[in-house]
Parts: structure tokens; C-alpha cells; sequence
């Protein structure tokens, strides 16, 4: 995928290609994948794919009072390439002091002291929370008012899934299969910290955000329903069984 160092993509042509032998058939959880096995030379008509995508259930419990002061944006995500917490955490920077917006990082890994030490150095601390690994995602996504996600490159991530189960607007790097969970609910990015702190700034102001929430659940009920997933993977394995 983009993104992704050229040696490393040539060794996982080569690997995907000497499994295609004994492979019947693929599940790409993306058209974006399903794209890119076609261009390689990976998916074929004697190794077909079909995509399902990833598919969550959503959690029930209850929602962020819209009222509340506090604009909050999450994002649960490892800290390790090819997350970009960082840039989230400079976007900030671009946002008015006086706005009561603050950012959730859920999630833990190598680079967590990196973004803790910039966070400090831009004097965000009052700002950025950081909650470490969470036992449900979906949990801290009904009190908040974005899920974001800031990556370098990506297939179609779940916490996204998990977000718009949630009814949450998204705004996202315009990387990998991402770009199909937006419809009308919020923002694909460059991963550039203006562009990503404007689009925060515009959902913020936003008089037709109860109208984006809507647009992101039934997203996530079109598509993205763990019983959708379950159910084309059962009759795609039936299929290629017969």
C-alpha cells in the first residue's frame, strides 16, 4: 500500500504470490485492498477476493450530553508507525486558545513519551489526555464529539468502525480504504496540521453537527454491522467450499 517502504512492498508481493497456490480465495476488507491484490497480480480469476468489510456491534451506553462544554476528540490508535499523533497534537496548536476542545489519545506503544514531550513542549498539557491501553474503545467514543485518526497508511482501521458506531463524525487521513466509511459525515485529510486543525475548527462550529451524527450511524448500519461481516463471511466460505 502507499506508504509502505518499497523493499517491504516487494517482499509482500513475492510472499502473497507463492501463497496464492494454495489459496482458493481472498476477503479484502476494503475495495482499496481488493484494488491493489488486482493491480499486483495477486487476486486473479482463478484466485478471486471479495470485499467484506470490517464490521463491529455497537455498544450501548449512554451518549456525550451535546450541551456540555467541553468539545472532545478521540483517537485510539497504537503509538507506532504508521500512527501520526503528532500531527494531531500540532494541529491543536493552530486552534484558538480560548476554544474548549481537548483530545483523548487512547492506545499505547513506543512513541507515547515522543508525543507526551511535544505535547509539554507546546504547552498543551491542559489540552491532551493520554488514557493508555482501554479495555472498550466504544466506551470513551459516547463521550466524545470526533473520532479521529491521523495515519500514514492504512487497510479500512476498525477504530473508525468502532467511531462511527458510535454516531461520531470522523476526520481522517485520505489514506488506504478509509475514504469508504465518509458519506456526508465528516472529513478526509492531508497529513498536514493546518488543513487537520481547520476541519476540526469547522466541526466545531458546525449548527448541523446533530445532522453529521446521523449521517455517521447510518453509515455504520448500512455497512459495517458485525452481523453483516459475519453473515458475508459465512456465505463466501459456503461458496467457495461448494
Amino acid at each position: 500500500t502507499p506508504g509502505v517502504g518499497k523493499k517491504r512492498q516487494l517482499l509482500m508481493k513475492t510472499i502473497e504470490k507463492a501463497l496464492s497456490r494454495l489459496t482458493t480465495a481472498y476477503i479484502c476488507v476494503s475495495q482499496f485492498d481488493y484494488d491493489l491484490g488486482v493491480q499486483s497480480g495477486v487476486i486473479t480469476s482463478a484466485h478471486p477476493a471479495r470485499v467484506i468489510h470490517n464490521g463491529v456491534t455497537a455498544l450501548v451506553s449512554a451518549k456525550k450530553v451535546n450541551n456540555t462544554e467541553t468539545f472532545v476528540l478521540s483517537m485510539a490508535a497504537r503509538f507506532d508507525a504508521p500512527k501520526r499523533q503528532d500531527l494531531l497534537i500540532q494541529a491543536l496548536t493552530y486552534l484558538p486558545e480560548n476554544l474548549p476542545i481537548v483530545c483523548h489519545f487512547l492506545g499505547d506503544g513506543p512513541a507515547i513519551e515522543a508525543c507526551k514531550t511535544l505535547t509539554h513542549q507546546l504547552n498543551l498539557d491542559a489540552k491532551v489526555r493520554f488514557y493508555g491501553v482501554v479495555d472498550n474503545v466504544q466506551k470513551y467514543y459516547s463521550q466524545s464529539d470526533v473520532g479521529v485518526l491521523i495515519s500514514d497508511y492504512e487497510a479500512l482501521p476498525i477504530s473508525l468502525v468502532e467511531a462511527l458506531a458510535q454516531g461520531l463524525p470522523i476526520i481522517a487521513s485520505n489514506v488506504g480504504g478509509i475514504q469508504e466509511l465518509i458519506d456526508h459525515n465528516g472529513f478526509l485529510v492531508a497529513n498536514d496540521t493546518q488543513q487537520i486543525a481547520e476541519k476540526i475548527l469547522t466541526l466545531y462550529q458546525s449548527k448541523k453537527i446533530a445532522e453529521v451524527k446521523t449521517n455517521s450511524y447510518q453509515v455504520y448500519q448500512r455497512h459495517y454491522t458485525e452481523h453483516e461481516m459475519l453473515e458475508q463471511t459465512q456465505a463466501y466460505y459456503l461458496r467457495c467450499l461448494a
